[in-house]
């Protein structure tokens, strides 16, 4: 009779395993999914559905050369909601303690993210008017919105500032690495806009970083506790 194997590192019994039991199988290394900004596939609920997915969505992996402009615009909007929900969320983790902190930081550039997101979907709407969406999330993996693990509840302005220029290198190297894989002119067009939005931006957080003091916040023993902040 075979014999299942302990569980974890330790030792233990064996125990006698059932008629017809198989270990399970590992998959190897070459059959595990790629991740990155073209590849993965994530379930995330649009936080603005206006115009909900049809039949053909794209949801897996992206294929530039295949996007049509409405494709390529509303991919642009869903990259600037992506960004401004997780700029969102970073607010409330850090949460307040005094104006102009890591919070403040995290907060206006939700409010960047918002606006450009905004005058996409103008856009959008005055080529294309209400027609579904054919591109979701899922297609997405933080392509401009700030990697979860970053916030710290104390951290500074600065350190929030970086966070947020990472970002923004993130997003104009999304673009740039894009480009050569369109073939539609007005598809490409737009994503040449859109790399130098994101160097424009990455200017200006730059120059931000620039205007903050230099190294850490107050030490955690000291510093006043999260959301002690009215404002």
């Amino acid at each position: 009779m075979s014999r299942i194997p302990p569980r974890g590192n330790g030792g233990g019994s064996l125990c006698p395993a059932p008629l017809g039991w198989k270990p399970p199988s590992r998959r190897p290394p070459s059959a595990r999914r790629p991740t990155g900004a073209r590849l993965e596939n994530r379930r995330v609920t649009p936080s603005h559905p206006q115009h909900p997915p049809t039949e053909g969505t794209i949801t897996a992996a992206l294929e530039f050369k295949k996007l049509s402009l409405q494709d390529a615009l509303d991919l642009a909007i869903l990259i600037e909601e992506e960004a401004h929900d997780r700029y969102e969320e970073f607010t409330r983790i850090v949460g307040g303690r005094y104006a102009g902190d890591a919070s403040d930081m995290f907060r206006e550039m939700a409010q960047n993210e918002r606006k450009h997101g905004a005058e996409l979907a103008a856009r959008r709407a005055e080529l294309f008017g209400d027609a579904p969406r054919r591109v979701t999330r899922d297609a997405l993996d933080d392509v401009e919105a700030p990697d979860r693990g970053q916030p710290r509840v104390f951290m500074s302005a600065r350190q929030a500032m970086e966070v947020a220029l990472a970002s923004e290198e993130k997003a104009y190297d999304f673009f740039d690495a894009a480009l050569p894989d369109v073939t539609d002119a007005r598809v490409r067009a737009l994503f040449e806009e859109l790399r130098g939005e994101e160097l424009r931006h990455r200017q200006l957080v730059r120059a931000r970083l620039d205007k903050l003091p230099p190294g850490p916040d107050v030490e955690e023993e000291d510093a006043d506790q999260p959301g002690s902040d009215p404002g």
